[in-house]
């Protein structure tokens, strides 16, 4: 290459870093602006399918990546909407110690609790191995605890999706088992091509769904039930025996539910937005009973 073309050859490649750096600028700023708009199409259709005295749910967001993006607030706002409720994300404050008051104030006004995904529950709080466990929230834990504690005492419907499931199970007396050293238990139960589950015809799922299976739920987790605790009562596994529903004993009297598959996911589902629906029909029917006590 002679000395003259080399400098056409610099500037050459010049203009095309240029290029490539404008293009990926706009495709940027074009897929910001379509979140936005999306997001604000979302936002008008939501209030006008959803009145605003419909009942009001907390959700406990889960701590992964998945968060960080946004895609777990917004699938739950989704699938809330749909189901005819407004969803509240409440999280502990890291500048303050965490404890009964703070739940207290956080629920005023809230008419059900949802828990969602995420790591593991520390295994310290059930007697299990700490050297197994997986992206382990301590803060986390003992703020979900916190919640339960108070929206038993209010009598509040609950909903525990995932790990949601797990810690309710905890918060109770009970175990979780880890299914990862299971190589086909761990493939069944982590995918969006999932498996089937066995239901209770007589438990709050079963009378929601009105079936007794379901096929191919979508399922994310390496954890699940082992011992139930108090008051607990398994109401749907897996072929396998994996425990896949528990709820609070319906004597207890509120509706209080635990899931290891993800309904959120398969909203677009009639049945799986059953489940949604029971829950948020148990919200509204706790919101009726707050605004007569007031």
């Amino acid at each position: 290459m002679d000395g003259a073309s080399r400098p056409r050859a610099t500037e050459s490649r010049s203009r095309r870093v240029r290029r490539w750096i404008l293009r990926s600028t706009l495709a940027v700023v074009a897929l910001v602006v379509l979140l936005a708009i999306a997001r604000g199409v979302f936002d008008l259709w939501r209030h006008a399918v959803v009145p605003a005295d419909a009942p009001r749910i907390a959700m406990s967001l889960e701590d992964t990546w998945l968060n960080e993006l946004g895609i777990v607030r917004a699938t739950y706002d989704q699938v809330m909407a749909r189901a005819g409720a407004h969803l509240v994300t409440v999280e502990p404050d890291a500048a303050a110690a965490f404890g009964p008051e703070r739940a207290r104030d956080l629920l005023a006004g809230i008419d059900g609790l949802l828990l969602t995904g995420g790591g593991d529950v520390d295994p310290t709080l059930y007697g299990g191995d700490p050297v197994r466990a997986q992206s382990v929230d301590r803060p986390r834990d003992d703020f979900e605890l916190a919640l339960l504690r108070e929206a038993r005492r209010r009598g509040l419907p609950i909903l525990g999706i995932c790990r949601g499931c797990q810690i309710l199970n905890v918060s109770q007396g009970g175990t979780l088992r880890d299914m990862r050293d299971d190589a086909e238990l761990a493939a069944t139960h982590f995918g969006l091509a999932g498996h089937d589950v066995e239901i209770t015809a007589q438990s709050h799922i079963g009378r929601a769904l009105g079936v007794t299976r379901l096929r191919a739920v979508p399922s994310f987790h390496g954890q699940a039930v082992d011992r139930p605790g108090e008051s607990v009562r398994v109401t749907a596994r897996s072929p396998d025996g994996v425990i896949e529903a528990i709820e609070i004993a319906p004597e207890t009297g509120a509706w209080i539910v635990g899931i290891q598959w993800h309904p959120e996911l398969t909203i677009l589902d009639e049945k799986q937005l059953a489940i949604i629906e029971a829950f948020v029909a148990a919200a509204r029917g706790a919101r009726a009973r707050r605004l007569e006590d007031a």
